[in-house]
Order: structure tokens, then C-alpha cells, then sequence
């Protein structure tokens, strides 16, 4: 192992300080939402085996959290550990170090930041691994991983991963949108991490939106099951096949529904079914799909429209001819938004 990741004598001087018994690796895998159930069962019993136990916990977040919005934590833990050390130089100054709280706070701090860069470190950039990045610009794109899962990406997407699989799991970053296909392992399970999001799964197959842009990212379960779980507030669900859920950014919930159609996976499969489907169900999609503002005006938008064949490949006129002569409404374009009334 490199010396860079050799815990200097500074550092093993404050860790004396601190209680031996906290598990300091289980709180850098739940701040960092890397940690397992089995995990989380073992943190949730040191918390609640003592109200001093539960106020050590919520330090150690507090600190976590300040730290992270102020230095939008990166996995570079040399930077990351000087940065620690010089606070801790600049505390000296006015601060005695023989306070209690203060080696809680100093320690919390730098062991916090430790153990998430090996944590980041240990998953994928390991220095002796080669990563391969995938962007699909302008273009859907399909590509085939090492193991034989398949990957579809949306247009203006990205996915990286290492070129040979870890031994133990099978990790991979995405933005943007994309379609899973993968390969079933159950001793190596397969992640998929987005800036807010994992999904963890063996073997399966769903579709994830996750735009930066965008204020909702968005699954839903075609095969198989997944694990979903949002690692800023570390909230999971398990889900099943025909099943949604969309995390709001801001709002941090998750929100399960049970889809009706196949429409999720129209920028793949480019057929569009609008089967007994609202008008402003319809403009949604179509908005979606045709990558413009499609509007359903109060007068029509509860209208059903009935038809008993898809739209494959079917131009935006097209859908919205039909549109006008099945129900009798008309079709305006204003400033470039598109809009259905009576």
C-alpha cells in the first residue's frame, strides 16, 4: 500500500483521545451512504445503547455536515487531511486542546474525512485500476460492460466504471438517463451511483434519471428487484417490477408508484403508447419525448383519448393530427409552446 495512506503520528495522537469503542468506519459509511444493513443494524445499536452514544452521533453528523457544505468534499484525502491539519494548527491558537469537545470535534473531522476517502478510494479509484468513461452526446448509445450486462444511454449522458470489476461488487457512476440490463451475480452485487442516488441490484433490469439540471431523478423497475436509496438522507425502499420512484432534490422523499405503460423507455424503444390517457397526461409526455413544452388547456386536459395501436417512431405532428381529429380539439403554437384546446 502506498504511504500516502499511512495514518500519520499526529493523527494517532488525537485518535488516543477519543473514545476507543466509536465506530468511526460505520460513521463514514453512513455519512457517505456506503453503509451495508448489516451495518447500519451495528450503528443503530452503539446510538441507542446511551443518550451519551446518541450526542456523539450527533456531532459527529453536525460536523460531517458543515464540513461537507463548506468544502464540497472531494476524494482526495491528502488535501483533505492537510486541510484538517491546518485548522487544527489555527485552533491551537485560541483553543485549548485539553477541552473535551474540542478533540471531539478535531477528531471527528479528520477520521470522518479519512475513512471516506479510503472508502472512495477502496470502491473505485484505486490508482492501479483503468476507468473507462462513456458519453452518448447527441446520440442513444448502447454498450456492453465486462460482465455482460448492457447499458443504454440517453442522449447528453455519461457512465464510468472500472475496466475490470472489483472481486467483491460491481460499481458504476452515471448521469443523465439510462436503461440497465444486467448480468445476475449474487456474490457480486451491482451499484449504480448517481450525485444524490444507489441502486443496488444482482440482477435485473430498470431505467434511472438522474439529469444535473433536472430537480427529480426518477426509476422505475422493469425485471428483477432493486434497492434504492437516496444517500443524503440515507432513505431506502425495495422495488418491485411496474414499480416508480422519483426523489425530489430539495425535498428529499421518496415517492413510489405503480406504472401503467412502457412510456418511461420511449427515448429507447421510440414508441410512444397513449392509450386511454389524459390530455394533460399526454402533454407531459409528448413534452418529454419531443424534447419541447406541450401544454393541455383546463378545457380539454381531462379529455381521454382512445387508440388501440402505438406511435412507433411517429413525428410530433403525426400524434398531435391524431390527437385533433379523434378528440375535435384544436392545436396552437405560441412561442414555440405547443397547445391543446377546444
Amino acid at each position: 500500500m502506498n504511504n500516502f495512506f499511512l495514518i500519520p503520528e499526529w493523527l494517532k495522537n488525537i485518535k488516543m483521545k477519543t473514545k476507543n469503542n466509536i465506530p468511526y468506519t460505520l460513521f463514514a459509511k453512513f455519512f457517505s451512504g456506503e453503509i451495508s444493513e448489516k451495518e447500519q443494524k451495528t450503528l443503530d445499536n452503539f446510538i441507542s445503547k446511551n443518550t451519551e452514544n446518541k450526542e456523539i452521533f450527533n456531532e459527529y453528523k453536525i460536523i460531517w455536515s458543515k464540513q461537507t457544505n463548506e468544502n464540497k468534499f472531494e476524494a482526495k484525502t491528502e488535501s483533505a487531511l492537510l486541510s484538517v491539519k491546518n485548522k487544527i494548527n489555527n485552533d491551537n491558537k485560541t483553543i485549548p486542546l485539553n477541552n473535551k469537545k474540542t478533540w471531539l470535534r478535531i477528531a471527528a473531522s479528520i477520521i470522518i474525512i479519512l475513512g471516506i476517502s479510503l472508502l472512495f478510494k477502496n470502491d473505485i479509484f484505486n490508482k492501479n485500476t483503468q476507468f473507462v468513461t462513456v458519453k452518448s452526446g447527441d446520440k442513444i448509445k448502447e454498450y456492453k460492460l465486462s460482465d455482460g450486462s448492457i447499458v443504454w444511454l440517453n442522449k447528453n449522458s455519461k457512465i464510468e466504471f472500472p475496466e475490470v470489476f472489483d472481486k467483491k461488487k460491481r460499481i458504476v457512476k452515471m448521469t443523465g438517463e439510462a436503461y440497465f440490463i444486467v448480468s445476475r451475480n449474487p456474490k457480486k452485487p451491482f451499484i449504480v451511483k448517481t450525485e444524490h442516488t444507489t441502486t443496488e441490484v444482482l440482477g435485473t433490469e430498470f431505467n434511472l434519471k438522474a439529469f444535473e439540471n433536472e430537480q427529480d431523478i426518477e426509476i422505475v423497475l422493469n425485471k428483477g428487484k432493486v434497492k434504492f436509496t437516496d444517500t443524503k438522507s440515507n432513505a431506502s425502499d425495495i422495488m418491485k417490477i411496474n414499480e416508480k420512484i422519483t426523489l425530489n432534490k430539495k425535498e428529499r422523499i421518496l415517492k413510489k408508484e405503480t406504472v401503467k405503460n412502457a412510456n418511461f423507455l420511449s427515448w429507447r424503444t421510440k414508441e410512444l403508447d397513449l392509450n386511454n390517457m389524459s390530455l394533460e397526461e399526454i402533454a407531459n409526455i409528448l413534452s418529454d419525448y419531443y424534447n419541447l413544452d406541450v401544454k393541455a388547456d383546463d378545457s380539454v386536459k381531462d379529455s381521454i383519448f382512445h387508440t388501440t395501436l402505438p406511435f412507433n417512431h411517429a413525428k410530433l405532428q403525426d400524434v398531435l393530427n391524431s390527437l385533433e381529429l379523434s378528440l375535435g380539439i384544436e392545436i396552437d403554437s405560441i412561442e414555440g409552446e405547443v397547445i391543446l384546446r377546444k
